[in-house]
């Protein structure tokens, strides 16, 4: 007979299975500034430059007197975000093959502080409190009615109002991976040619170019949004929303951009600390930091398009 007592309560060495907060977006969507303090203001110009003015002087006329630049500012705070979280004396004994107990505590706390700020920046940039530029899509107006709604002509609208209000075309469009497949599809976008390129369905290129930006952040977060206790739920970070937006890669002066996330000048993303901890004696404390501030500091920048598809 087979031997039937084979060890079935160890992991594969080296190999774990875990849901992290993969796909999050918010350190990727706005250009990062450093500051040495933890508040300060953005230099802001106003448009008075873009202004077209009679410069002609003629004769011994004098040169006419503007006012060519406007200045204004916005003010920004880096908030402190932690997280802390202990390892037993009786953790590091009992752990088994394949888990790595103050590893495992970092990934967790780091996980949380990442979708806190996804879910933040998420939030920020769906309210149409704040992004005042936005149209909500509803029945056959939405764009997973393939035969009814017209993406080309809500997509037209956004970009042409973003070119309006911020005089800069968008350079990035943001969604949930959800929104992004249905948009793959859309029989309007791949009767513009791709029909014959993409097997079917747009891939990330050829979504960008469809939707008239440089590059298209596909967010795949995830949060659990069931109390504890209770099943657990996932849900989107960003919904069922567009959001497009001017956002250079880099920040650099006299740009246009939507806003910026501010950190401190010579630190990296997010600090670890440990230290021992002694009730219960042999403890140690596992302590991750992220210090920033996500300053939207231009809303014209932007458009939203709210419940995208149903």
């Amino acid at each position: 007979m087979a031997q039937m007592n084979a060890i079935v309560d160890q992991l594969l060495s080296g190999v774990s299975s875990a849901r992290t907060a993969e796909g999050t977006v918010a350190e990727q969507l706005l250009p990062t500034i450093k500051s040495a303090q933890y508040s300060g203001k953005l230099a802001k110009y106003g448009n008075n430059h873009l202004r077209i003015e009679n410069s002609v002087k003629g004769g011994r006329g004098a040169y006419r007197r503007v006012e060519a630049i406007t200045r204004s500012t916005n003010s920004f705070q880096i908030e402190g975000h932690g997280l802390e979280s202990i390892v037993t004396a009786e953790d590091y004994r009992n752990v088994t093959v394949g888990f790595k107990v103050e590893e495992d505590e970092v990934m967790g706390l780091t996980s949380m502080l990442l979708l806190e700020k996804e879910k933040l920046l998420a939030d920020t940039l769906r309210n149409t409190s704040v992004i005042t530029q936005n149209v909500t899509l509803s029945g056959t107006d939405q764009l997973n009615d393939y035969t009814n709604s017209d993406p080309i002509d809500v997509i037209s609208t956004a970009l042409n109002a973003i070119r309006a209000g911020a005089g800069k075309a968008p350079s990035v469009a943001v969604m949930d991976w959800s929104v992004a497949q249905v948009l793959r599809s859309h029989p309007k976008f791949l009767g513009m040619g791709f029909q014959y390129l993409t097997k079917g369905m747009l891939d990330d290129a050829a979504l960008a170019t469809v939707l008239g930006v440089q590059k298209v952040l596909i967010a795949q977060a995830t949060y659990l949004s069931s109390k504890e206790g209770q099943t657990d739920a996932m849900t989107n970070v960003w919904g069922k929303d567009i959001i497009f937006a001017v956002a250079p890669d880099n920040a650099q002066p006299y740009q246009t951009s939507l806003g910026y996330l501010v950190t401190l000048e010579g630190e990296s993303p997010r600090k670890v600390y440990k230290n021992p901890v002694f009730n219960p004696p042999g403890s140690t404390a596992i302590l991750v930091e992220d210090n920033y501030d996500m300053l939207i500091s231009n809303a014209s920048a932007a458009y939203l398009i709210k419940a995208a598809i149903a």
